[in-house]
């Protein structure tokens, strides 16, 4: 394990073996959510202040997460069910940015699109992402100086780079409206366009393997939403931008994201963007 060591002046880089040990540590909340998910039970569910839904599998998969991550890496942990004070977290060169369990309603829909996002942070920006989904124990990760992989790490495929045609599959959430300036500029620029359904981050997922090629986002999102997708995307040659182009930024006080637009290919963004 890594001495705690917050001014450390380069990103860290993860080895193989550590990156089996994250694997494996989310296989451990992953079964911690769905010891929960298969027994109604033990739901628990309540209300966070922003009205979005927390259950008790949202918070065994964050004690899981917080305390196992700094054994891998020694570094701080920011939960979205574990959220240190501004002051604190502003501090942190080097930090996990982690959402314990990305798509509660689809946990509470019982669709097992949900998924496990653990980002590797420094200086503010994502270098390491792992997306994982308990339900198929399948895991999605990488960055630009890990390369990309999906499936585990015993059996890695790589993702492929990005690559876009004349067709192109949105993918949003079921309550997407799919309706909009970016749908009219696709097809004005020549681009026929499909859309489709997925839960969760695994929209992210879905892109950087090769499953869809944008996601419109216009709602609400916090920055554990985006951090893990961001750097396996970044690995692949996809982008998470802000409609006008502009990067997301991270290590804000309040955490929220503005609208963003996340694609598998960076053409799409001349497009795209305002």
């Amino acid at each position: 394990m890594n001495s705690n060591n917050t001014s450390i002046s380069h990103p860290p880089l993860l080895s193989e073996l550590q990156i089996a040990e994250i694997y494996r540590l989310a296989m451990v909340a992953g079964s911690a959510i769905l010891e929960i998910y298969n027994n109604e039970s033990q739901w628990q569910t309540n209300q966070k202040s922003d009205h979005t839904p927390v259950t008790a599998a949202d918070l065994r998969s964050s004690d899981i997460l917080v305390t196992g991550l700094p054994r891998i890496y020694d570094c701080p942990v920011i939960s979205e069910e574990a959220l240190p004070s501004y002051q604190l977290r502003a501090q942190w060169e080097t930090y996990w940015l982690v959402d314990p369990m990305d798509g509660t309603r689809e946990f509470l829909h019982k669709t097992g699109e949900f998924v496990i996002n653990i980002a590797l942070m420094h200086k503010n920006q994502p270098i390491f992402g792992f997306l994982f989904q308990p339900t198929t124990n399948r895991a999605w990760w990488g960055g630009k100086r890990f390369g990309a992989f999906f499936g585990t790490p015993e059996n890695a495929e790589p993702l492929p780079k990005s690559e876009v045609n004349h067709e192109v599959l949105a993918l949003g959430s079921r309550r997407s409206h799919w309706q909009g300036a970016w749908r009219n500029r696709l097809i004005n620029a020549g681009y026929e366009v499909d859309t489709r359904s997925v839960g969760s981050a695994l929209k992210f997922a879905h892109l950087a393997q090769g499953l869809g090629d944008l996601y419109p986002r216009l709602g609400p999102t916090s920055e554990w939403d985006t951090a893990a997708p961001q750097a396996i995307l970044d690995a692949t040659g996809g982008a998470i931008v802000q409609w006008d182009g502009s990067p997301i930024i991270y290590g804000k006080k309040d955490t929220l994201n503005p609208h963003f637009i996340a694609v598998r290919d960076r053409s799409l963004l001349a497009v795209l963007i305002d």
